[in-house]
């Protein structure tokens, strides 16, 4: 962002006369800055913070969370047998290994996330199964105090990261909260800042597939996920 000399000096004035208890519209007339002037560095100063946030989040690869609270192993997806490793290649451990996305396999992701309290303690979790219905994998992870709009959110992050740790070409996501499809879809707008920075992290992940659907469905049909939330605030195993 380029701010000519005189203008940061402008600002840099409207920055003290607001420590010193003025109101910001009084301090800008003070400071002599205009209407358009105060807009064109608020309009490029968010487009440099959204810029660099973006980029921070594409740097992120999205692993497994190591703070899972509970997990249930993925079942073996039929693969061709590989050849014999030599004895130098079992004993290799990659620091950082890379899953490859598999051609062709569509996978469904059942997520779901909620708090005692609204804002309270929270939980997100999410199930993945096969197009044909074989659950491949369940996790569910604590998420501390929060509202339950953004316990959702991160039930759809953690479903779209187990999608991708299973290698995933394709994703139908399936959701009870209308709220989360329809903005994700576009058809809301996202307002809230919390749920903004939450809404761009799941259009990034988007990116790692070929294809991403996404359903609401009644809170019925999602109640694996539901009381896999309810079990992970409770301590207990999931089933």
């Amino acid at each position: 962002m380029q701010i000519d000399r005189a203008l940061a000096t402008k600002l840099a004035a409207i920055l003290k006369l607001v420590m010193h208890g003025k109101t910001l519209p009084v301090a800008i007339v003070e400071a002599g800055v205009s209407k358009a002037e105060m807009e064109r560095v608020v309009k490029e100063l968010e487009r440099e913070l959204w810029t660099r946030a973006r980029a921070r989040d594409e740097d992120d690869v999205p692993e497994v969370d190591p703070h899972a609270y509970a997990t249930k192993p993925a079942k073996p997806v039929a693969k061709k047998a590989a050849a014999p490793k030599s004895k130098a290649a079992k004993t290799a451990r990659p620091l950082a290994p890379t899953v490859k996305t598999k051609a062709g396999l569509a996978l469904i992701a059942y997520a779901d996330g909620g708090s005692r309290g609204n804002p309270g303690e929270a939980a997100c979790a999410s199930l993945i199964t096969t197009d044909q219905g074989e659950e491949l994998l369940r996790r569910a992870r604590r998420l501390g105090k929060t509202t339950n709009n953004v316990a959702e959110y991160e039930g759809v992050l953690l479903a779209l990261d187990l999608c991708k740790e299973l290698g995933a070409a394709s994703v139908t996501l399936r959701l009870d909260s209308e709220l989360v499809v329809r903005q994700i879809e576009g058809r809301y707008k996202v307002k809230n800042p919390d749920l903004m920075q939450l809404h761009h992290r799941v259009v990034l992940r988007q990116r790692m597939f070929e294809s991403l659907h996404v359903e609401h469905i009644p809170r019925k049909e999602n109640a694996a996920a539901d009381a896999m939330v309810n079990a992970c605030l409770d301590n207990k195993e999931l089933d």
